[in-house]
This record gives C-alpha cells, sequence and structure tokens, in this order.
C-alpha cells in the first residue's frame, strides 16, 4: 500500500482508523459457476463412458450372427500450472508514511503483524486480490498469452505471468468451438470497429434476442436435462438483452442479486447468470487501441451449460493453498508466501453453446 500518498502531519490523519476504504468490487464466489475439484494431480485422468453402438438390425430365426459389444468412452487430462504469492515488507518503507502511527515500538516495531495495518488492511486486501486471482486464471488464463502487438489478445503492459499459469476456460471453450463451428452463436457486434460501436451494435433491436433465441435452439438438448444449468453472460450482453426484451414484448427480465457480484435473471424459461466479473476483466485485461480506438476483445459473451461440466482443480486439499505468514527475526522483514498448482477441464464438449 502507498501511504505516502497520505499527508502525514499537519493534522491531516492521526489514526489509520480515519482511512476508508474506496468503493471495491466483491468478487463473487467462483464456485457458483464452476465445479472445484481438489487434491488433483498433474496428469491425472478424468473418464466418461459414453455409449453403447447402435443395436437391433434385420434379422431372426436360429442361429444368428453375433457381434461384438462396442461401447465408447473419453477421457480428459488435467494440466496444471505453478503459480506464487511471494510478497515482502520492510517496516522502514512505512516510517516516514501514515502507517506509522499503528506500528509497534521498540525492539517490536519491525514486526507488522497484529497491527492496524496488518490485520485492517494488508491482509483484507490480499484476501480479495487472491479471490481475483482465482477468477483470472480460472477463466481468463492463457499459457501462450501474447500482447497486443505481439499479436494477442491482452492489453499492453499487463505482466503476462498473471495469465500464463494455465489455460482458462475461455482458452478450453474456444478450442471446443474451432473444432465445432456449430457449437458457437458469433456475436458479429464484438467485431465493430471501436468499444462505442461494439456497445451501439448489440443494442440494435432484435439482436440480443436474435442472438440468445439462437443459443437455446443449436444448443445440445442433454444440456437442458440437467436441473442446474444456466446461461452465463456479461453484463454488457445482460443489459442489451433485457432492454430487447422489454422493447420487443414490454416485459420485464426479473433481476435478483443472488450474492455479490452475480445477479440472476430468466430467460425463455431459463436461468441466466449476469458474471459482472466478466466485464471487469476484460476490460482490464483484452482491452486495446485499434486505428486510434479503444476496443475490447469480444466484450458480448455468454455460455449456455452446467457449472458440473465447467472443472477447476487444485492440488490443495482446500480450494485455497496455505498463507505462509512469518516475520524474520534476523532480516527484520515480513514475509507473505502462498503457492499451489490450478488448472482447468471441460468435461463433455458437446454440452457448451458459445455466444462470442
Amino acid at each position: 500500500m502507498n501511504f505516502e500518498q497520505f499527508t502525514v502531519d499537519n493534522g491531516a490523519i492521526r489514526d489509520l482508523n480515519e482511512l476508508l476504504f474506496t468503493s471495491v468490487f466483491n468478487d463473487p464466489d467462483l464456485e457458483r459457476v464452476i465445479t472445484p475439484v481438489t487434491g488433483v494431480q498433474d496428469g491425472k485422468k478424468l473418464g466418461y463412458v459414453d455409449r453403447m453402438g447402435d443395436v437391433g438390425e434385420e434379422g431372426g430365426g436360429c442361429d444368428p450372427e453375433y457381434t461384438d459389444v462396442e461401447i465408447t468412452g473419453f477421457e480428459k487430462t488435467w494440466e496444471l500450472g505453478k503459480w506464487q504469492i511471494p510478497k515482502s515488507i520492510c517496516y522502514e518503507d512505512l516510517e516516514d508514511t501514515v502507517a506509522k502511527l499503528g506500528m509497534k515500538e521498540g525492539t517490536e516495531r519491525a514486526d507488522l503483524q497484529d497491527t492496524p495495518y496488518w490485520d485492517k488492511f494488508l491482509i483484507p486486501l490480499l484476501k480479495s486480490a487472491i479471490n481475483d486471482m482465482f477468477w483470472r486464471l480460472a477463466w481468463f488464463g492463457d499459457k501462450k498469452a501474447k500482447h497486443v502487438s505481439e499479436g494477442g489478445n491482452i492489453t499492453e503492459g499487463i505482466n503476462l505471468k498473471l495469465l500464463t499459469v494455465c489455460d482458462g476456460l475461455w482458452k478450453r471453450l474456444q478450442a471446443i468451438i474451432a473444432e465445432k463451428p456449430g457449437q458457437q452463436i458469433q456475436v458479429t457486434a464484438n467485431n465493430a470497429e471501436s468499444y462505442t460501436a461494439q456497445k451501439l451494435a448489440v443494442r440494435v433491436k432484435g439482436y440480443a434476442v436474435g442472438v440468445m433465441d439462437d443459443l437455446l435452439s443449436e444448443a445440445d438438448s442433454r444440456i437442458f436435462d440437467k436441473e442446474d444449468h444456466a446461461i452465463f453472460m456479461t453484463n454488457s450482453f445482460f443489459k442489451a438483452l433485457r432492454n430487447d426484451v422489454k422493447n420487443l414484448n414490454n416485459i420485464q427480465m426479473p433481476v435478483e442479486k443472488i450474492m455479490s457480484g452475480i445477479q440472476l435473471s430468466e430467460y425463455d424459461g431459463h436461468p441466466v447468470l449476469v458474471v459482472d466479473i466478466w466485464d471487469r476483466m476484460i476490460r482490464k485485461y483484452e482491452s486495446f487501441v485499434d486505428n486510434g480506438n479503444l476496443k475490447l476483445n469480444c466484450p458480448h459473451r455468454a455460455v449456455l451449460c452446467s457449472p458440473q461440466n465447467l472443472f477447476v482443480g487444485t492440488a490443495d486439499k482446500d480450494r485455497y493453498a496455505s498463507l505462509t505468514v512469518k516475520f524474520d527475526d534476523r532480516k527484520r522483514d515480513n514475509f507473505i508466501y502462498a503457492a499451489s498448482k490450478l488448472g482447468t477441464l471441460i468435461g463433455e464438449d458437446d454440452l457448451v453453446q458459445v455466444a462470442i
């Protein structure tokens, strides 16, 4: 935390409790839209039994011709990538800042644990950042991530190591629709020449409803057999869809906040989950300037599937790796460290339908 931004003297701030947090986004629980798997080993297989071959052919009478039973299946392989959080803090860096007001005295001054700075600012902000990390890697991870100038989709200046831990679910969905184009509904509004044009294009009367109807009609019917199936979409697309339904049918789509960062609605009898954190991450990690115009990489997205088909696995027994917090009495530094492995899988490729 850059405490140098705050005035130390002249009576400006005399107590860390006087500092207020800015309005922040409370990231939703990742488990609402995926299935977490713990204790995963790199290279471990996830196997499915598919179906038996066709039966029932012309014939009858004695001495029939017997054929082998054909049962097909497939397997997926976990590919886990390593992530780490190494942070260190020296008390001297806080000596001339407002943080000194909450520091200990004497020999223990270098130990920042159990101080207002540590308990009220550092740890809460770190927990929020870790949750953000899981969302970023689970959905936007890309082991081959490149900046726009290098032919990729990542915003210039973004540290690529924040994304290259593993391939996220968007990367895997893109691979599926590249192989099976019938599982993609193309959102042509994403191709507009600027972000302003992208917003206007998706709001054209009838456009959002048309995309949603195609998404539902082209999807594998087995998706709808899953009780928890839903249409997950960006907030930008939901706003366009809601306005479209209102303009075309004079019906207001219901909206219910089911948790911080996720709204629940319904379209044509199917649940709609609005995942606002996708919008924020697209703006942060996948925005670029094209011919002088700000543009986003596919800001309007939707996925029809069941969370039971979207897996995020960790090597830990729990979802989050344990956090090591230590004060080094010899170096007089405070250290925070966490590390583990993370990976994603889509179970059955056929049971996703993507609008992008």
